[in-house]
């Protein structure tokens, strides 16, 4: 008889369905506890009652709990998992481990009922697994720079609380680019619904390089909600697009020569190591995995400031071979591979 686990997420994002595919192929039998955030209070109150329910039934017959986040979702579902005596783990990827004042961002950053029950659930789980190690203790370059507070240690008081790095990992094979085909063009992505997203992601220094690069095509996906246009006047140079597809991000990455990854915070980012598989060179942000993801092949930048340096860059002598150090660099540090045997370490 198969053993089994129980999954539990709020968002069905693709590094959900590729931690469940990890799970399946290891030869577990995997129960979801799907909870979809909710601000309506009769349908928060229905999700709570369906992960009791589905806690009792799932967790009883499970070898351990995951759960995507920390949030409301995981309060139930870890409670359970004390009361059947199951392991119980949180993954962290970057939103529940950090504070941004400036953006009002962050699961900790009102206080009250949401961050006490995130404490809870910090307290009560067996193991924490971050998607980056700067999410243990906190990035003091976003502090210094940003005044952004981060680390799971940071809003806990149980000491003793079991921390590992599990990075995420990627399908080298799926993300993959026509190495005889030319690229052009600067892009970025994010799921841009909400105002605070432009700062977040460093959209005013991306709209401020297509400033200095008139004739370089530059893209943002993932418009969803707002009109990034609203809030900054854009540079002529730069198109904005919807919420794409896998495929049709796959296509964008293959098109484009560069991709920017301007945060302020982050985890580790799926996209930037996405694209840099699909042979985008790599410009990004020095705070928490992002330096780790491009190390030496491509150029990090602190502030506004260093504009000119990042202009330089993208004008500068870059081929082919660039190309591959970026994909290179991915599929020998975060192939999915690597995440699977890592779960297998701490699962079995």
């Amino acid at each position: 008889m198969k053993k089994k686990a129980t999954v539990v997420y709020s968002v069905e994002r693709s590094f959900v369905k590729s931690d469940i595919s990890i799970l399946e192929a290891l030869g577990l039998k995997v129960y979801k506890i799907h909870s979809r955030p909710e601000k309506n209070l009769l349908k928060f109150l229905l999700n709570r009652i369906r992960e009791k329910l589905k806690s009792i039934l799932y967790l009883s017959r499970s070898k351990f709990l995951i759960s995507w986040f920390n949030d409301y979702h995981s309060f139930i579902p870890i409670l359970f998992s004390k009361l059947f005596f199951k392991k119980s783990i949180i993954i962290v990827g970057g939103y529940d481990a950090i504070v941004d004042n400036k953006n009002n961002h962050g699961l900790f950053f009102k206080g009250g009922l949401r961050s006490t029950i995130a404490k809870l659930n910090y307290k009560m789980v067996n193991e924490v697994w971050v998607v980056h190690k700067s999410l243990e203790n906190g990035c003091d370059f976003a502090k210094q720079k940003f005044n952004v507070i981060s680390g799971v240690r940071r809003f806990t008081s149980k000491k003793d609380i079991v921390i590992k790095e599990i990075n995420t990992g990627y399908d080298t094979r799926f993300w993959n680019y026509d190495q005889s085909e030319e690229k052009t063009g600067v892009l970025t992505a994010a799921f841009f619904s909400d105002k605070r997203v432009i700062n977040i992601k460093g959209l005013n220094i991306f709209n401020q390089l297509a400033t200095f690069l008139p004739n370089v095509n530059f893209t943002i996906v993932g418009e969803s909600g707002i009109r990034i246009s609203e809030f900054i006047n854009l540079e002529p140079n730069i198109k904005v697009m919807g919420v794409q597809t896998r495929s049709e991000m796959k296509e964008l990455y293959q098109k484009n020569k560069f991709y920017f990854q301007g945060s302020r915070l982050e985890g580790l980012p799926n996209s930037l190591c996405e694209a840099m598989l699909c042979g985008c060179i790599p410009i990004g942000s020095r705070v928490f995995g992002i330096p780790d993801a491009i190390g030496t092949t491509g150029v990090l930048f602190d502030t506004e400031k260093d504009i000119e340096q990042i202009v330089e860059f993208i004008n500068s002598d870059l081929g082919a071979t660039d190309l591959k150090k970026a994909r290179n660099r991915i599929v020998r540090k975060y192939d999915i591979s690597k995440r699977t045997e890592k779960i297998r370490q701490n699962i079995f």
